[in-house]
């Protein structure tokens, strides 16, 4: 045994200790539960870390020499991590994830930008998108995608991984898993970011064929997938919260369609439009590639608490992101338990100059109130964590007091 295996032999059996333990179980049937709109308490997610900042003790550095090992060390040693110090709800799989390789899963546009870091070691920086459609013509460099799959490629890394933790963790192919039906997120790369609200005044015919275009694309991809047998049943988050359902058959491993699947959507580049046009610019375009799956979960970073009922109009939403820009008691009131309330708290709190654990308190009473308040289910999301300025304990603060919080449901 090598000394890379050696390494990633003794992260496997401290894994499995963490994945095979009964909590598993019991946080399964939570989030069961809640996405069945069943009562039950806030369940709580943290999610997209500045892993660079978290490493006080050792335990995420990596010692593996090998570049395929050092990845599977990395995902090791982070699930350990946050099994140690900031749980939460995180059902913690009973196996090493390796994902199937899938090529040719692009619109075709090469986005060209400026990037400014406030911090080398982060990889979130700003971004301002350099102009790539102004005119008809340019509609064509949104391409069709080809999907490709290599399945002799993708059956030696399953070996290699095996082989890497000694089968004391089963290897599992994934497939596609919470497919993002979103076409804004795309499109603002092309169009660039200074010219994108102009054109709703200037250019609005273009942007309605590039949202056509952008949807035949999206439409083309499921369609792809579904016939190259790529979507994966199993599910265990979608957009950083619990997936785990019982309307679904997340046992399926062939034949699986779209409609035995989660996806979501967002439109975070129309947060500034009014609710009439993100009705025109979005739900009448993604209406019918979010009907053609199970379950949606829909939303990020845009307010949406005054656009429920425009969302009411896509069928089989059943999560609806709550933003720290939204207006909680308004969207809890708006959606009155008809739906998840996929509340997400302000990482901002976490990134001051110094740390205030009222403040976050505050928050996530004000949060669990209005749910409970209208009769609504609702989970506690912190995502989008870009700093915790080098302060990697607020994270695990904040986790004791969003499970205080949850606790007085």
């Amino acid at each position: 045994m090598n000394a890379d295996q050696q390494i990633l032999t003794q992260l496997a059996k401290e894994y499995r200790e963490v994945a095979f333990a009964p909590v598993n179980e019991e946080r399964r049937a939570l989030w069961k539960a809640l996405n069945g709109l069943r009562e039950c308490r806030p369940l709580i997610m943290i999610d997209q870390l500045p892993w660079h900042e978290l490493d006080v003790d050792g335990d995420l550095k990596l010692r593996c020499r090998d570049a395929d090992a050092r990845i599977v060390e990395d995902a090791l040693r982070k699930q350990l991590y946050q099994a140690k110090y900031f749980p939460a709800d995180k059902v913690f799989e009973p196996y090493l994830e390796l994902p199937k390789t899938i090529e040719g899963y692009h619109h075709g546009v090469v986005r060209r930008e400026v990037t400014l870091a406030a911090d080398e070691r982060n990889d979130v920086v700003s971004h301002s998108y350099v102009s790539q459609l102004s005119s008809e013509s340019d509609l064509e460099n949104l391409k069709f995608p080809d999907i490709r799959v290599d399945e002799a490629k993708d059956k030696k890394r399953w070996e290699k991984v095996s082989e890497m933790v000694s089968g004391i963790l089963p290897v599992r192919l994934t497939g596609v898993r919470m497919f993002h039906c979103g076409i804004w997120d795309d499109l603002v790369e092309a169009i660039g970011t200074d010219n994108f609200f102009f054109f709703f005044a200037d250019e609005p015919e273009l942007l309605h064929k590039a949202a056509r275009r952008m949807a035949d694309i999206c439409q083309s991809l499921i369609d792809q997938l579904t016939e190259k047998q790529l979507f994966d049943a199993y599910e265990p988050t979608v957009h950083c919260t619990g997936a785990y359902t019982d309307e679904l058959p997340q046992d399926k491993e062939k034949n699986v369609r779209p409609g035995d699947v989660w996806t979501f959507g967002l439109a975070q580049m129309l947060g500034s439009v009014s609710p009439q046009m993100f009705e025109e610019y979005e739900v009448e375009y993604v209406k019918p590639l979010l009907e053609q799956f199970g379950l949606v979960y829909y939303g990020c970073c845009e307010p949406l608490h005054n656009r429920i009922d425009y969302i009411r109009k896509i069928k089989n939403v059943r999560k609806i992101s709550m933003s720290p820009w939204a207006d909680i008691r308004a969207g809890a009131e708006h959606i009155h338990g008809d739906y998840v309330i996929s509340r997400k708290p302000n990482p901002a709190y976490l990134a001051a100059a110094s740390f205030d654990p009222e403040l976050v308190r505050r928050e996530l009473q004000e949060t669990c109130r209005a749910a409970k308040e209208n009769g609504c289910t609702c989970e506690l999301i912190l995502k989008d964590v870009s700093t915790v300025q080098y302060h990697p304990e607020r994270l695990a603060q904040w986790h004791k007091i969003a499970v205080e919080v949850a606790g007085e449901w």
